[in-house]
């Protein structure tokens, strides 16, 4: 029988890859750092996989913590298959970096779930939402670049137009889930006020373009500022504290 804590001992695997991938890449070793990412994702996505069938239909059907590292390494390749090498190269640190985020302060894999979640919207919802804060983190993490004069605006400007796209996409199918799950339009509480928050930021963020005061390197540290939003509003309740007495034993359920 196939243990119910598979789905966390293979995300430590891919976050092991995910380690040797940097490792390759700090070494300037870019085809064994692709490799290594490349198996790391795929063993990321079998995690998942592998959770969902477990759990379906007990748990939400995304959990952000170990969905964003799968995330940002398929944006690594996206990038890459784009001709925009070096921006796809310089992900890296970032999908370590979010990948053992959960491995030490991850208080488990379950989501929070309802019976009025039981809804496809719901899980569109989500689904949309954490590839929004892919992109977004994303952008804001080459806004840094950026600002240190190493990268032009052009790949940071597009994931924020990606990331506002989804964001949308996931606002829309949030309501739809309010409106089925709840008989309600919307459920304004916290976590939807920041939503709105982050939304409108992005907004104002895309709409600086039609100002000339604000040139690449302004509008590199007001994208970068919102990676401080989303990390602070979204991203951090969604994990707990350092929990080193449970690395690498995955009594996470």
């Amino acid at each position: 029988m196939i243990s119910l804590t598979l789905p966390i001992k293979s995300f430590y695997i891919a976050t092991f890859f995910y380690l040797a991938s940097f490792i390759f890449y700090i070494l300037y070793k870019k085809r064994l750092a692709l490799s290594f990412l490349g198996l790391g994702l795929f063993i990321n996505i079998l995690s998942e996989t592998i959770g969902r069938l477990f759990m379906w239909p007990y748990c939400n059907m995304f959990a952000e913590p170990f969905f964003l590292p799968l995330c940002f390494s398929a944006l690594s390749f996206i990038l890459i298959s784009l001709k925009k090498e070096k921006e796809g190269l310089l992900i890296i640190p970032l999908v370590v970096i979010f990948s053992l985020i959960p491995v030490f302060c991850s208080e488990g894999y379950f989501s929070p779930f309802f019976i009025n979640s039981k809804s496809i919207s719901s899980h569109l919802f989500h689904l949309f939402n954490f590839i929004a804060h892919a992109c977004f983190l994303s952008g804001a993490y080459l806004a840094i670049f950026i600002i240190l004069g190493k990268l032009k605006e052009g790949t940071a400007h597009h994931l924020a137009i990606w990331g506002f796209a989804f964001y949308s996409l996931a606002g829309f199918f949030g309501m739809l889930w309010n409106y089925l799950g709840y008989a309600d339009t919307i459920s304004w509480d916290h976590y939807y006020f920041h939503s709105v928050a982050i939304w409108f930021y992005y907004s104002g963020f895309l709409h600086l373009y039609l100002l000339r005061i604000w040139g690449p390197k302004k509008r590199a540290w007001f994208l970068f500022g919102g990676f401080l939003l989303i990390f602070y509003f979204d991203y951090l309740p969604q994990i707990g504290a350092i929990n080193l007495p449970r690395f690498l034993n995955a009594n996470l359920y």
